[in-house]
């Protein structure tokens, strides 16, 4: 990270390695070192200001009313918004941008040592093995059942063309004796008996 390319405009602001240092412009305090993340979060909250109702905004972050007051003394096209002794909020100026304090950080490249590179290498293969494995499982499970049930209606159907599935399904369902009477006795088990017979 380094300070804006107009560094030489920033009065109060100047960058200390991938932080940056502010200082006070009335002297009253001495310099302080903010990070890349807390100079993203005091820009968040200057647009939360100048967009959000009281009852939405967040608590105003450690530093905040220090650096709104760096930052606006720079006399810069922009302003930070900040919160007057009547709690009315002030924006005198175009919204603030990160980009006004910090120039465009470069993307940073991980590099890692060869041995750490290879044991990464070893697990993504390993992770990619097993879930080849694993589906692999489960397309056989389903190919197991889908056959299970093919075997089953194939038996239903081997039995039915030989007329043994319709003696299988009578004997399966209840018999029922006439409408008059719903109780089973001896008599009529001793018919039908008789008639199959």
């Amino acid at each position: 990270m380094s300070v804006a390319p107009d560094d030489g405009n920033l009065l109060y602001f100047s960058g200390q390695g991938r932080n940056v240092l502010i200082s006070s412009p009335d002297d009253a305090e001495g310099p302080y070192v903010v990070t890349r993340e807390q100079l993203k979060l005091f820009a968040d909250y200057s647009h939360i200001l100048r967009n959000k109702s009281p009852r939405a905004r967040p608590s105003t972050p450690l530093g905040y009313e220090f650096f709104a007051h760096a930052f606006n003394s720079e006399g810069l096209h922009s302003s930070a918004s900040y919160i007057d002794d009547q709690g009315m909020v002030v924006s005198t100026k175009a919204a603030m941008e990160l980009a006004d304090i910090v120039g465009e950080e470069e993307d940073a490249v991980v590099s890692l040592p060869t041995t750490r590179m290879q044991e990464v290498e070893k697990m993504v293969w390993h992770t990619a093995l097993s879930a080849s494995r694993q589906r692999e499982k489960m397309e056989m499970r389903r190919a197991g059942q889908r056959k299970e049930k093919n075997f089953g209606r194939k038996q239903v159907q081997k039995l039915n063309k030989k007329g043994l599935g319709r003696v299988r399904k009578e004997a399966d369902l209840p018999t029922t004796y006439g409408a008059g009477s719903s109780a089973i006795t001896e008599e009529n088990i001793e018919d039908e008996m008789t008639i199959v017979a």
